[in-house]
């Protein structure tokens, strides 16, 4: 009897002690194995298409470098291949086709980009139907996440086109880009606590807007509007000029804006456009103004463009790739090192979409699969830490209140000026003095040399 116990016991320690192995020796990669599929989405004839795929091809280079992502379901790390979803000038009607292709022919895992507002809200339409997680990292328009029922459609009247009503699809759209609403306030909060006292101190601030109609310039103008009656600023609209997004000669337009006698323009526009109007209004019209661009305006060739009619001149942005050291380390290092490979400083959208690349890896490794749904669950849930892009919290991480899906990024406002010494257009940082725990002011607003003021 004995005997036999002892038999059973000695059974049981070979039994446990096979599985204990069989659990600690190496398992060999699932044969379902193979290299993550993103889409880039970017207009890749464009300055701004071209900085995207630089940053991403960075990006993607150090993650495979480094071993790449590990997908648990797979037992192993794979790789990432980018799947070129070249938007040409990201209007409506060329924007949505190559996204399709990247879909339903190449069957990518998830699309990361987006430039433009109007051609992001077309193409959107087919990774919601399709229900492929999107990293938007453009499209400064807030409905491209709010116009589903999370965010209660945006506003938008229950007739409009726009408005999404699959919720779930709706739940695949992620906005890692600053909106209108967020840069808008920016703006004018700047206007009413630097420039008012200095050139208005007895009345209120008088500014123009100068948009393109489209939704870009529609959802700026609106914010515009709403933070100067939200907040009760002191400022006051005098000009509120559209113009067609084609338009190459704006003179007449600037001449109406002129006689409205401004104190600042605020200029809504791309990097190829905006420098045009800044300097057909200071040099041909001579509206001696100060001029403010947004953040998409961070890009090489806007500074190139642009040229000495910058010096003084304004832009807000979330990035700032001149200052030495930077208010972020991995500005710095990401600055240096584009700066390097490419032989370009790196533009604002570039940073949007490297970052988003990374975000990409940690949701995919928290999930533990490729699995669309998953996925889509974990972008949702990323708490990382801020990388390129400042935040309010420090965090990358999304909404998902009626501002769905967003970051909460931090803007400051750059002067531009002219370095001698490089023969260059730069710029530094004038406001605000610290935000998000970070140093950013690095100089003093002054007005431009010839600056007028406005008047009533």
């Amino acid at each position: 009897m004995q005997k036999k116990i002892v038999a059973i016991i000695v059974a049981i320690i070979i039994i446990v002690a096979t599985v204990a192995a069989l659990q600690l020796a190496p398992q060999a990669p699932s044969p379902e194995a193979r290299n993550i599929k993103i889409g880039l989405v970017a207009p890749l004839s464009t300055s701004i298409g071209q900085d995207m795929a630089r940053a991403a091809q960075m990006a993607v280079d150090e993650i495979n470098n480094a071993g790449g992502v590990y997908v648990k379901e797979w037992n192993t790390k794979v790789n990432i291949t980018i799947i070129n979803a070249d938007t040409i000038d990201d209007s409506p009607a060329n924007a949505k086709p190559p996204v399709v292709r990247a879909v339903e022919t190449d069957q990518v895992d998830m699309l990361i980009g987006g430039y433009a507002s109007a051609g992001t809200l077309a193409n959107e339409v087919v990774a919601i139907e399709a229900k492929v997680p999107f990293i938007i990292t453009g499209a400064s328009n807030q409905l491209v996440t709010r116009r589903g029922p999370q965010g209660n459609y945006g506003g938008l009247p229950e007739d409009d086109s726009r408005r999404i009503t699959d919720a779930e699809g709706m739940s695949y759209m992620f906005h890692y880009c600053t909106t209108t609403y967020h840069y808008s306030k920016t703006v004018v909060d700047f206007f009413a606590e630097i420039m008012k006292p200095m050139v208005a101190p007895n009345r209120d601030f008088r500014l123009a807007i100068f948009w393109r109609n489209d939704p870009f310039g529609q959802g700026v103008q609106q914010a515009t509007k709403y933070w100067i009656e939200q907040e009760d600023l002191p400022i006051e609209i005098v000009a509120d000029r559209n113009y067609d997004p084609a338009t190459l000669n704006y003179q007449t337009d600037l001449t109406v804006v002129k006689q409205a006698k401004p104190d600042a323009v605020f200029v809504v526009d791309n990097p190829d456009k905006t420098p045009l109007i800044i300097k057909q209004g200071w040099n041909d019209v001579g509206l001696k103004s100060v001029y403010i661009g947004v953040e998409n305006n961070q890009d090489p060739v806007f500074y190139s463009l642009l040229g000495q009619t910058g010096d003084g001149q304004l832009l807000e942005s979330k990035l700032d790739p001149f200052m030495i050291p930077s208010y972020l380390p991995a500005v710095g290092e990401y600055s240096q090192k584009y700066n390097e490979l490419y032989g370009k400083t790196p533009g604002m959208m570039g940073a949007d979409t490297y970052d988003a690349f990374y975000i990409a890896k940690d949701a995919i490794e928290r999930a533990g699969t490729v699995d669309k749904g998953k996925v889509r669950d974990a972008i949702e849930q990323t708490k990382m830490n801020v990388m390129l892009i400042l935040t309010e919290t420090g965090k990358i991480e999304f909404s998902t209140g009626t501002n769905y899906h967003e970051i909460d990024p931090i803007t400051f406002i750059e002067q531009l000026y002219w370095d001698t010494t490089a023969n260059e257009l730069k710029s530094q940082i004038v406001w605000p003095q610290t935000a998000g725990g970070a140093n950013l002011k690095q100089a003093d607003f002054k007005l431009p040399t010839g600056y007028q003021a406005g008047s009533p």
